[in-house]
């Protein structure tokens, strides 16, 4: 029995879906985060009560105990979004390359055009 026999075969994917995938899970992420946030949004919500009235009277540790929660996913977010942005540059990268394999087209079409597109952050 070789190696080729134990290891499942996979199709490799275009650089076209390939793409595709990674655009679909940076847009999936960011829609996992978003409700993360309106999560944490409705827990601080019902944590000081509509009129910010603290309903069900915290101590300061509980608030400051709640405080940090907040702050330490907040964190987390942060960090999965700067991660994300750094996956959507990549890929912005990427997509000239894609089209032009994808369409074969000609210098001769763009004139002096560059191909890299930046993002200002």
């Amino acid at each position: 029995m070789t190696l080729q026999d134990k290891v499942p075969s996979y199709d490799v994917p275009t650089r076209e879906e390939a793409l595709s995938h990674l655009l679909q899970s940076i847009a999936l992420e960011e829609e996992a985060l978003s409700r993360l946030l309106n999560a944490e949004a409705d827990k601080a919500l019902a944590f000081v009560g509509k009129n910010l009235d603290f309903p069900n009277n915290p101590s300061n540790d509980e608030i400051i105990t709640f405080n940090r929660t907040v702050i330490s996913i907040l964190d987390s977010v942060l960090m999965a979004e700067w991660l994300l942005l750094k996956k959507l540059d990549a890929a912005i990268h990427m997509y000239p390359v894609a089209l032009k394999s994808n369409f074969e087209m000609e210098e001769s079409d763009f004139g002096d055009e560059s191909d890299d597109i930046t993002i200002d952050y």
